[in-house]
């Protein structure tokens, strides 16, 4: 359902050109924002922002350098004030404690975290002294339920979940009209979820018993679809939750009940 509930925002989309990121953007556009599409996969970034048309611009953004966010709030500002910082970009390489190495672990850790504090700490200084808006940052359930494949992420995600309410107080404490959540997905078709799913073929089970494998987690007993976060996403950035800051919103299918 379109409503035009995000007239006149606009919007910052780490991860823009592909999986809950992409979905996002396509919702955002849909209600009326402007947006960019901030991602290391360029092509993939242009073409989604010709499907989008006027309403959005893409840039090349690593989420771990300074000077990239500040190319991509430049960018935004051809757009007008910015309103929202969607924290969508992540990584993921399962492997246990005794498998994952240093060098694995330090950079998901610096891609999921500290990106989001980036983004975070650049995302409150464009916002403070204009027209406020929202900070989104994409977490996963598995920064509160973990699995021993996932130290790492887990880690990350955990980690996320707590930068967002710490900075969620500190923007209540300065009196900035900014509020920051988190969306906890579970499992989600993504190609991040494909990326498993070819994995586990490679390892002897079929296509379906691996997806079966992901639903049986979910009470709902299916995957989540991109479009699940990105509609909780949208309600988040809009006017309709002025008073929902520090929050974990959990889109999981039930998996965290």
């Amino acid at each position: 359902m379109q409503s035009g509930q995000l007239a006149g925002k606009t919007a910052i989309i780490t991860g823009g050109a592909s999986g809950i990121g992409a979905a996002t953007a396509k919702r955002f556009v849909e209600e009326g924002a402007s947006v960019v599409l901030a991602d290391i996969q360029a092509e993939k970034a242009e073409a989604l922002s010709r499907d989008l048309g006027a309403s959005a611009k893409w840039i090349g953004l690593d989420v771990t350098d300074p000077d990239d966010w500040a190319a991509a709030i430049d960018k935004a500002l051809e757009f007008g004030p910015v309103t929202t910082i969607v924290n969508s970009a992540g990584i993921s390489v399962p492997g246990s404690i005794e498998e994952i190495d240093l060098a694995t672990f330090k950079a998901t850790i610096s891609v999921n975290l500290e990106g989001v504090f980036l983004g975070c700490k650049i995302g409150v200084a464009a916002m403070r002294d204009g027209k406020g808006g929202s900070i989104i940052n994409v977490a996963s359930t598995l920064g509160v339920k973990s699995g021993a494949l996932f130290p790492a992420y887990s880690a990350s995600k955990g980690g996320v979940r707590l930068l967002t309410r710490s900075v969620a107080l500190h923007c209540t404490e300065q009196k900035y009209d900014i509020r920051v959540n988190t969306i906890l997905p579970g499992a989600i078709h993504t190609e991040m979820v494909d990326a498993y799913i070819a994995a586990g073929e490679q390892s002897g089970q079929t296509r379906d018993q691996v997806i079966d494998g992901f639903a049986s987690v979910h009470p709902m007993k299916r995957l989540g679809r991109p479009e699940e976060p990105a509609n909780a996403i949208v309600f988040l950035a809009s006017d309709n939750s002025s008073f929902t800051t520090g929050a974990d919103i959990p889109i999981d299918g039930g998996y965290l009940a």
